[in-house]
């Protein structure tokens, strides 16, 4: 039986190394580029959450998960209107809370600085203060807040 003919052309080897070369280059370069961070409302109000948890005070309980879904929800807002009212009823139904479950959230915002109070005749408006758009900008980028 004869034996297959052998290729004494060393150039299909170097093609496939070039290649093999070429993708290893292109992958070095890749593992420096930022990994792109998902910007659709859930992965954004997700991330809010998780610097909120980071950054309101713990004292001595458990951080309720709905409330921080409630404050990552009015923090969410926030990137589309500038000042919110205080007491909105689409703001409570959205977030299924009385007017004084509401005014609680609006505190714990307050107190953590990230929001501050701004009177509009006889209705209150909150907008972001200058630490809460820092933090909200930075946090909605992915990046690691300011403290």
């Amino acid at each position: 039986m004869p034996t297959p003919p052998v290729a004494e052309d060393p150039e299909p080897a170097a093609t496939s190394e070039t290649a093999l070369l070429a993708a290893f280059e292109r992958r070095v370069l890749a593992r420096d580029e930022p990994v792109p961070v998902p910007m659709d409302a859930g992965s954004l109000r997700a991330r809010i959450r998780a610097g909120l948890a980071g950054r309101l005070p713990q004292p001595g309980r458990q951080r309720d998960r709905r409330r921080l879904r409630r404050m990552a929800y009015l923090c969410h807002q926030f990137l589309a209107v500038p000042t919110l009212f205080s007491t909105a009823p689409e703001l409570a139904a959205a977030l299924d809370l009385s007017p004084s479950g509401l005014t609680r959230t609006w505190r714990e915002l307050r107190e953590a600085g990230l929001v501050e109070l701004v009177p509009a005749g006889t209705r209150r408006c909150y907008r972001l203060s200058r630490a809460g758009e820092d933090w909200l900008l930075a946090v909605v980028k992915g990046e690691t807040p300011p403290a």
